[in-house]
């Protein structure tokens, strides 16, 4: 709960804009069980307003809301926090008056994750709120955890960078690997690529397939590089290369890192052990185990390894749910922890 002017406990009032998405069906999953939150609007752009439960159909019984307007004026009452599960260049249309109405954001999409406006729009085109993209913070709470607390405006992370972001910021940040030469080899489910019909994801394109798509040109690898500076990394340099794979859900990243003159091989598997020690949500593997998708699924949680392959190198393997960790359920992490709660609440 948060407090009133008058110090007394109130419920989390929230809204859910761009509801229709298949993240927007695993937020108000989440969010059903969340002991401290009670949804209020469901925002959408849907002809003829349907019950979200139409949309999507496990959610009724639980949840029947019909989709409203987008805007906060549309909201029966005013939330405490909005959550943005639109695509890049929409949610900026949203997001300031929201802002402006006092209330809380949580943007979903690559709008506000850039620090340098000009990365961007190389990447995405113009922006249309470059006002408040320096009041955003970027959003994995291990990592960020006290710029989290208190902010107004939350830019949830990629689905693929949170989970080579996870995977680095330990050797990272004790100088045991560079930031530069850094190759990643990720596989995601076919839920990365939403609900929007589109060839590509046609199940008898992608059943019994794997491809490999948009190599070293992915939106996604600018946002790594940036999140390897904020991580203290110089130089940051990542050749990235995504792999569609015929399942549901989950991502596996394989980064290939180059240890420094003075990392020890040896101890790179409890440098990684001890960074994230007490964090609820990360499982940092033994040594000869590895991550598996089906072991995160529909979990807050992020599996880590990390191996020493000789010739100064070292590989790290990393899982999540892309519609999980890599984007509902981390966002919800993100909101306890800006309203200063318990993480886990709603995540256990």
């Amino acid at each position: 709960m948060i407090e009133n002017s008058a110090g007394e406990n109130i419920v989390i009032k929230v809204s859910i804009v761009g509801a229709s998405a298949y993240t927007g069906c695993e937020l108000i999953d989440i969010l059903l069980r969340h002991p401290e939150v009670e949804i209020v609007h469901l925002g959408g752009r849907r002809e003829g307003r349907p019950e979200i439960s139409g949309i999507f159909p496990s959610l009724r019984g639980r949840c029947d809301m019909r989709l409203g307007g987008p805007g906060p004026d549309d909201a029966p009452e005013k939330p405490d926090v909005a959550f943005f599960t639109l695509p890049h260049g929409i949610s900026q249309q949203y997001v300031p008056e929201y802002l402006k109405a006092g209330v809380r954001c949580i943007d979903f999409s690559s709008d506000y994750r850039f620090a340098d406006i000009g990365v961007y729009r190389e990447h995405y085109g113009e922006h249309g709120d470059p006002q408040n993209v320096a009041r955003a913070v970027y959003g994995i709470p291990e990592l960020f955890r006290n710029r989290i607390k208190g902010a107004d405006l939350v830019a949830n992370p990629g689905c693929y960078p949170t989970s080579v972001l996870l995977g680095l910021a330990p050797l990272l940040g004790t100088g045991t690997i560079g930031a530069g030469n850094i190759v990643v080899d990720a596989k995601s489910g076919v839920s990365g690529r939403g609900n929007k019909p589109s060839p590509g994801s046609l199940y008898c394109e992608c059943n019994e397939n794997i491809t490999a798509y948009s190599i070293g040109a992915h939106r996604h690898a600018p946002e790594m590089e940036q999140g390897i500076r904020m991580l203290g990394g110089e130089g940051a340099g990542v050749l990235f290369v995504p792999h569609l794979v015929p399942m549901d859900r989950g991502i596996l990243s394989t980064i290939y890192v180059g240890l420094t003159e003075d990392a020890d091989p040896a101890g790179i598997q409890s440098t990684m052990a001890d960074y994230y020690a007490g964090e609820p949500f990360i499982r940092v593997l033994p040594a000869g185990r590895q991550p598996a998708t089906k072991n995160v699924m529909r979990t807050n949680y992020c599996d880590i390894a990390v191996e020493p392959v000789g010739g100064g190198r070292a590989v790290i393997t990393s899982a999540i749910d892309n519609l999980g960790r890599g984007a509902a359920s981390q966002a919800v992490q993100n909101m306890n922890a800006m309203l200063g709660l318990d993480e886990a609440l709603g995540l256990r």
